[in-house]
């Protein structure tokens, strides 16, 4: 070929894919489009093969949807960008099933790239945008369930699979089994589901007051300092311990209103404290207040007596 594989793929988005994508509400350019439907994002990525070169190529095109509502169970403020790909809840690719070289007719790879993305792409958006779809999609998958695919199962309307799911979430959850419990408890309150409750208690609370006269934007970029922060710090104190007690080693964070609250598990609050504070002190400009309490008798659950 007289062109680089990276020109070919323009040229056939350009002429074949982008227009379909647009008269359907999508938005973008180069090789990244998106929409806004209520509740959701829904985004086409274009992916080149990574061995491209002068003498052909091929290209695939992945679907993404982000959904709000999982978003917010998940994290404490939305993302700071529009999701990207690796961000979206649910995945469908193509394949590399466009593939070119010196002598393909271009003409008609483009228009098949085209007629895939009416006739394949945007249905599928339709589907999962239904409960049936989701499941459908669910049901397809082959790795083990976490707790986003309990959530999606529950909100498809199939409660019996999520609550399925969460046990055994519940049950795998080794060699984080408090945390994991902790968090599964608070999925299944949210959804109403069954879960055990947590078996440990904070031996730290921290909590932090977001200044009320900043704009929301400010006051979630120093949530999203805050947890970074944390997740640093507590990372940095697993190292140092034997894998049994780094397990039990972790925090949990929770917002109202303007009131965030770190309850932290597994270790004495003066551990904790020492490198927290450190964090507290680079936090502190970003937050109206910052209070620390100890627990009395938090902690993890004592292991249980050997066998006799």
């Amino acid at each position: 070929m007289d062109r680089t594989a990276k020109a070919v793929i323009s040229e056939l988005l350009a002429r074949d894919v982008v227009p379909v994508l647009k008269r359907h509400g999508f938005a973008g350019r180069g090789r990244n489009f998106r929409r806004t439907r209520e509740g959701r994002q829904e985004l086409v990525t274009v992916e080149p093969h990574r061995w491209n070169d002068r003498h052909g190529g091929a290209f695939a095109i992945d679907l993404g949807v982000f959904i709000d509502a999982l978003d917010a169970a998940e994290s404490l403020v939305p993302p700071a960008e529009p999701p990207a790909r690796h961000e979206c809840h649910l995945h469908v690719g193509s394949g590399f099933r466009w593939t070119f070289d010196a002598v393909t007719d271009l003409r008609a790879l483009g228009a098949s790239a085209g007629e895939w993305v009416l006739r394949e792409a945007l249905p599928r958006f339709d589907r999962l945008a239904t409960g049936a779809g989701v499941l459908d999609w669910l049901r397809d998958r082959t790795d083990p369930p976490g707790l986003r695919q309990v959530y999606l199962a529950a909100t498809a309307g199939a409660p019996e699979l999520a609550q399925a799911w969460l046990d055994r979430v519940v049950a795998e959850a080794a060699p984080w089994p408090l945390p994991v419990r902790r968090e599964a408890a608070r999925f299944a309150a949210l959804l109403g589901l069954r879960c055990p409750p947590p078996v440990d208690s904070p031996t730290l609370t921290v909590t932090l007051r977001l200044p009320h006269d900043v704009p929301p934007a400010r006051q979630e970029e120093a949530l999203r300092q805050l947890s970074y922060k944390l997740h640093q710090h507590l990372t940095e104190l697993r190292a140092g311990r034997p894998a049994a007690q780094a397990a039990t080693l972790y925090h949990a964070l929770r917002r109202d209103g303007l009131v965030c609250t770190a309850d932290f598990y597994g270790a004495p609050a003066e551990d904790l404290l020492r490198p927290l504070r450190r964090a507290f002190a680079k936090l502190a400009p970003q937050f109206a207040d910052i209070r620390e309490s100890s627990t009395p008798g938090g902690g993890s659950p004592a292991p249980p007596p050997p066998p006799d």
